[in-house]
């Protein structure tokens, strides 16, 4: 559509140097797109049956999703506002946003907030709920832009001067015929039904499922959702087909390839054990209730747990309790390197056609086998070197997830680090639409630890919201005690002590829908492992150190020298290279020494990815050397080395190291 601006506007597109419009989006037609996409999200995941659990309900009828689609088309009803739409008049002032600018109509003796109401009243509010849960929940899509407002406290001055007429436009008309379209949209919103439910969660739970309709449907490239033309005269049919589309496409719904990987979880489906090992012959005996299960698998590290996992989540997907699945793992070199184990399973479980596996580690955009580059405007180059019969657009729309730290969890099997889940739970911008994702996915977190007793606070906040809305969670552990396993598991610490000691171990333990558990103990004894630790108090000295680490470098011994800090890791790696050792005991990249640690720039951080793997993991030649690093090296990766040095740290975490 091109200017002149005769209408309320929802997007524009303007000339940079000039601020001139070029193009624009008509609001009642941007509301459409945004609706068509929660309907979708509402009607081909499972997030319709999990709004409902946080409603206390088993499900939500068709009225009731009716309604959702209604209130989510009016989202953006704050644009309506005059000085938001100065913003599309070259010169006009004042400019405001749109979503603090609407809420305080709604306090007490305005005037505007009764004009608003009776504009609204196309669509009955009133009748959709008990008290003022129907307002609520509009208010809910109102504050779409991930931060929830308070409504006596807008945070901006009234300004009634906005809502007037001006310009030929009726800001409060706008808003009549807006509901008027929304009700003709959803027809069914306007049929008797169930009131919605009344708990806070479920009203949280929607704000989330509006904020990832709102990305969605704000997509305007050609093949999303691109401005109206002039002739388009139904674009709520058109917004429904683009909707499915974009949900499909980018693996924010795999419902149609449920079908075609049905039958019994077998191993050489999607990896190559032959003999699956205790701990794996067990996870394929549990049940896969629809609505809500916690796992916890504990067994020693190289026991198999993520083949474990990867056959969970497989067996959960085709029986439809789940849609997809986020791997969360410790730290950014774990993700990275686990990424491509489960991008291989996944691509052999699902071939030909398996759905888009992100790599949700800031800074890295990666899809598949693909890498993307970011360019100025927020936007992505998609590019893949392996597979020529891709094109990049292809590949943008399967690596919608990648692009944004916001969105990985709404992909439909991602990898990545635990915080991208644990910010869900915090009060922080977009955790509604964090937590909304993940429902639909089997939440996997590798090595919980007792010691960490921030993480797991955050944690069991995290499982309490998944499981009250009947999701799925797997949590493993080598070395996980009795109290954060039954914090973890129901909330509570109860075990005692001599029962504790008496648990056996390896072990899985299933809690199931109702609070119902059982523990499966293998029947064979765990992989044993011989471990001898000596104390010594020298860390404080980095030379003493180099020399006990070149001593056994020097005998054929692959050594890691672990410390807490990353200045602590330097101090030791100067101090190696200080000894004047021969570069070749020293671990580096491309004949460059170096400590392996976090606080690299992103492509450094991938070099010493692959040369630690190199150097230390499966498969990686023998002879001695040394490399010093932190904590990134100790958790979720497949590394052996024969000797360590080690800061002292709680027992769980000296053990996984």
């Amino acid at each position: 559509m091109k200017t002149p601006v005769t209408d309320f506007w929802g997007k524009l597109r303007k000339d940079e140097d000039t601020d001139v419009v070029v193009a624009w989006h008509p609001l009642a037609d941007h509301c459409a797109d945004v609706a068509a996409c929660a309907e979708a999200l509402l009607t081909r995941t499972l997030l319709r049956r999990r709004l409902a659990r946080l409603g206390g309900q088993d499900d939500l009828d068709d009225v009731q999703v009716a309604r959702l689609c209604v209130l989510a088309a009016l989202h953006d009803l704050g644009k309506f506002n005059q000085h938001f739409q100065n913003k599309g008049r070259i010169g006009a002032s004042p400019r405001a946003g749109h979503v603090r600018e609407v809420l305080w109509l709604f306090q007490d003796g305005r005037s505007e907030g009764e004009r608003l109401l009776e504009a609204l009243s196309a669509i009955n509010l009133d009748e959709w709920a008990e008290d003022d849960v129907a307002f609520r929940l509009l208010v809910a899509a109102v504050a779409h832009h991930g931060r929830p407002i308070q409504v006596d406290n807008p945070g901006v001055a009234p300004e009634p001067r906005a809502w007037l007429a001006a310009h030929g436009l009726d800001p409060f008309a706008g808003v009549a015929r807006l509901a008027r379209d929304a009700a003709e949209w959803f027809p069914g919103a306007l049929k008797k039904g169930r009131p919605f439910p009344r708990t806070a969660a479920f009203q949280h739970g929607f704000a989330g499922v509006v904020m990832l309709a709102d990305w969605l449907g704000s997509d305007r490239s050609p093949e999303r959702f691109p401005f109206s033309e002039e002739s388009d005269t139904d674009r709520i049919t058109f917004a429904r087909g683009r909707a499915a589309r974009a949900l499909r496409e980018s693996g924010v719904t795999t419902d149609d390839l449920r079908e075609g990987v049905a039958g019994v979880v077998m191993w050489a489906r999607f990896c190559d054990i032959a003999e699956p090992r205790e701990i794996q012959a067990q996870i394929l005996t549990l049940p896969t209730p629809r609505d809500e299960s916690v796992v916890l698998l504990e067994s020693e590290t190289g026991s198999g747990k993520t083949e474990a996992a990867l056959a969970h989540f497989f067996r959960l997907y085709v029986a439809g309790a789940v849609d997809g699945m986020y791997f969360a793992l410790p730290t950014r070199t774990a993700a990275t390197q686990m990424f491509k184990r489960v991008r291989d399973a996944v691509g052999r479980f699902f071939a030909p056609s398996p759905p888009p596996v992100v790599l949700a580690v800031p800074g890295y955009l990666a899809v598949d086998d693909a890498r993307g580059k970011r360019l100025a405007g927020f936007e992505v180059l998609w590019k893949d070197d392996t597979d020529k019969t891709r094109s990049g657009l292809d590949l943008r729309h399967r690596g919608w997830a990648a692009e944004h730290p916001k969105r990985y969890l709404s992909a439909a099997i991602a990898v990545g680090t635990i915080d991208q889940a644990l910010l869900s739970a915090l009060m922080v911008d977009h955790a509604h639409l964090r937590a909304t994702s993940l429902l639909r996915s089997l939440l996997v977190v590798d090595e919980v630890h007792a010691s960490d007793a921030y993480m797991n606070r955050l944690l069991v906040e995290v499982l309490d919201h998944h499981r009250a809305a009947g999701g799925h969670a797997l949590l493993m552990s080598a070395t996980l005690g009795s109290e954060a396993r039954d914090r973890l598991l129901d909330g509570r610490a109860h075990t005692p002590f001599e029962v504790a000691r008496a648990e056996p171990y390896p072990r899985v333990t299933y809690r199931g829908p109702g609070g119902a558990s059982s523990t499966l103990a293998p029947g064979a004894p765990g992989l044993p492992k011989k471990v001898e630790v000596t104390l010594h108090a020298r860390m404080g000295d980095a030379l003493a150190i180099a020399r006990r680490a070149l001593d056994a470098a020097r005998g054929g011994a692959r050594v890691l020298v672990v410390r807490n800090t990353v200045r602590g890791a330097v101090e030791a790696q100067e101090a190696l290279e200080s000894l004047g050792v021969e570069p070749a005991l020293l671990f580096g990249v491309r004949g460059v020494v170096a400590p392996h640690h976090a606080r690299y720039a992103k492509v450094d951080r991938e070099a010493l990815d692959a040369a630690i793997e190199a150097r230390f993991g499966r498969g990686s030649a023998g002879g001695g050397c040394v490399c010093v690093a932190t904590q990134t090296v100790q958790q979720s990766l497949d590394l052996d080395a024969d000797f360590m040095i080690t800061d002292l740290c709680p027992m769980d975490v000296l053990l996984q190291r």
